[in-house]
């Protein structure tokens, strides 16, 4: 009995994930928001990657600067989706890209039919989401006025209202946050990319690096048995 005991307790041992963490979603749709109690297209390429890591697939998604904060404070937190920037570089460590991705400038048809460029939003008032790499890019305008909001839904309602004459936010967020406030994708107006970069999952820094392989090595093969494209058809994920 003691021996039938003691293997089922290796045999439990062995079947439970070595390390506990956390997954966090930072809200920003499609690829992370609170609806439905946690989703979004990186949301469930992470539960994906965990499930096939037997680690628990509950991501909990907050606000992006909430999100952003905890991770780094952290020791064994993933967090998804963050853009790879300069001043994000020595916070986190970088666990795997999930796709690219594309900041542009965005007008609304019914009031700036043409795709706006640099020199046009001097001026203007310019929606961004609080805390986003759109707001950073969105300063570089001197003479602009910055409208920063907590959701990119509320920015897609202000342009349709010719209360802010253009947007800055990456291309997909805009098509599914105009889509998110009953309004038609196909009144933006994409204009002028002011960045390219890639969305990642990321990891705090005390993270121990064999589990950060262990993770690395799984989005890559899910990478690679086409697992993520198919995520991303569902959301209707357009690569810049």
């Amino acid at each position: 009995m003691y021996a039938r005991r003691c293997s089922l307790l290796f045999s439990l041992f062995l079947a439970s994930p070595a390390y506990s963490v956390l997954l966090v979603g930072a809200e920003v749709p499609p690829f992370a928001t609170s609806s439905a109690g946690g989703s979004g297209l990186a949301v469930e390429i992470l539960q994906e990657a965990a499930k096939r890591l037997n680690e628990s697939s509950a991501v909990s998604v907050m606000p992006f600067a909430r999100a952003m904060a905890v991770t780094m404070q952290g020791t064994d937190i993933f967090v998804t989706p963050l853009g790879r920037v300069a001043s994000r570089e020595e916070k986190y460590q970088w666990v795997a890209p999930l796709m690219d991705e594309v900041f542009v400038l965005i007008s609304h048809k019914k009031f700036q039919a043409r795709p706006l460029s640099r020199e046009q939003v001097d001026r203007l008032i310019i929606g961004v989401m609080r805390n986003s790499v759109g707001e950073g890019l969105a300063a570089e305008f001197a003479s602009a006025t910055i409208d920063a909001v907590p959701m990119e839904a509320t920015n897609a309602k202000k342009l349709a209202a010719g209360r802010i004459g253009a947007w800055v936010a990456s291309w997909n967020t805009a098509l599914y946050a105009q889509r998110e406030a009953g309004l038609a994708a196909e009144d933006l107006v994409r204009g002028e990319v002011l960045m390219r970069t890639s969305l990642y999952v990321a990891a705090s820094l005390k993270m121990p690096q064999q589990e950060v392989q262990r993770w690395r090595k799984m989005l890559e093969k899910m990478r690679k048995d086409g697992s993520i494209e198919a995520i991303e058809k569902k959301y209707r994920y357009e690569a810049p």
